[in-house]
């Protein structure tokens, strides 16, 4: 019980099994999902990164690593990092939202409303923000090293921002992060059931992997018009910090946290001031088939996984 609420929540309830048996389906339908979507991902970063700057076209961002890196670039600069924290958030949030639910709600998400289901989306994906912060600074990283400074090693990105800021370093853009998670992580689970269902109206009853890519793919992009601005800002944010030349050490403290939130509303500011509200929604297409096609693969792959391995539990 909490704040005179009960909650609920039993290992075994609302299917077949431990909760822990939907691990492997979901890892499997995570990581082939954050493979698929990485050259995605990249182009993204790199758009996003520069949304505060003049004449950053797709094409002369694209080229400009090209030049740097290669064609081999586009599938493996920052991979590793990528590869891990895609695969580690969406197994954290598919396998959490579900319990979440059930603990806050008495009951399976599918026989919860859209408002449960964001409730539930929004406090699972908490964590998740906290604890991929510091692979996303790594990420970020190596996919803007143009000096090849890293020469496309995690750990030189992390012994690096330890050494000139300290641990708190790997934290930087912080506010920007838990934003984007928690507001795409909310309005897709909110919305797939609604796309789902509206797919249907179109696509054959019996073509259900075809209305489940549909439905991810709408509530995916759907996530993508509340995540993209904080992402922006946080990428912009960054990338700045990645550039500093003259930083600090920094301990733990409130007024550093403070200031994360103070710098990622200046950093906002700044993007608008420049270009308008369509500074912060810059490089959305590419940010809508980032999240489009992720949400597409992960509706449609983790029930397949489930299937293929005997898996009855939501």
């Amino acid at each position: 019980e909490y704040m005179g609420r009960t909650f609920h929540f039993s290992p075994m309830s609302e299917g077949t099994g431990p909760v822990w048996v939907t691990l492997p389906p979901i890892t499997a339908g995570a990581l082939a999902t954050a493979g698929l979507m990485y050259p995605v991902d990249l182009v993204r970063a790199l758009k996003m990164s520069s949304a505060a700057e003049k004449n950053a076209s797709i094409f002369r961002l694209t080229s400009n690593f090209y030049q740097v890196h290669g064609l081999k670039g586009f599938a493996t600069q920052g991979v590793g990092p990528e590869m891990l924290r895609a695969t580690y958030m969406r197994v954290l949030k598919f396998f959490l939202f579900p319990i979440t639910h059930e603990a806050m709600f008495g009951k399976a998400p599918s026989q919860g409303s859209a408002m449960t289901k964001l409730v539930a989306a929004a406090v699972c994906s908490l964590p998740e923000g906290f604890t991929i912060a510091p692979i996303e600074v790594a990420k970020i990283g190596l996919q803007l090293d143009k000096e090849k400074r890293f020469n496309n090693n995690t750990q030189a990105v992390i012994r690096h921002v330890i050494k000139t800021r300290g641990w708190t370093g790997l934290f930087m853009g912080y506010t920007g992060m838990q934003y984007r998670q928690t507001s795409w992580t909310a309005a897709y689970f909110a919305s797939l059931s609604f796309w789902q269902k509206e797919s249907k109206r179109f696509i054959p009853q019996d073509w259900v992997k075809t209305q489940q890519l549909a439905g991810g793919l709408a509530a995916g992009v759907f996530g993508a018009v509340f995540n993209t601005p904080g992402d922006v800002i946080r990428s912009a944010q960054q990338k700045a910090y990645m550039a500093e030349t003259n930083v600090a050490m920094q301990s733990f403290s409130i007024k550093l946290c403070v200031d994360g939130v103070r710098d990622f509303f200046r950093m906002g500011g700044v993007i608008y001031a420049s270009k308008g509200i369509a500074g912060l929604y810059a490089g959305f297409q590419i940010k809508a088939i980032h999240l489009g096609g992720s949400g597409a693969f992960l509706a449609m792959l983790i029930p397949w996984f489930k299937t293929v391995m005997g898996v009855d539990r939501e």
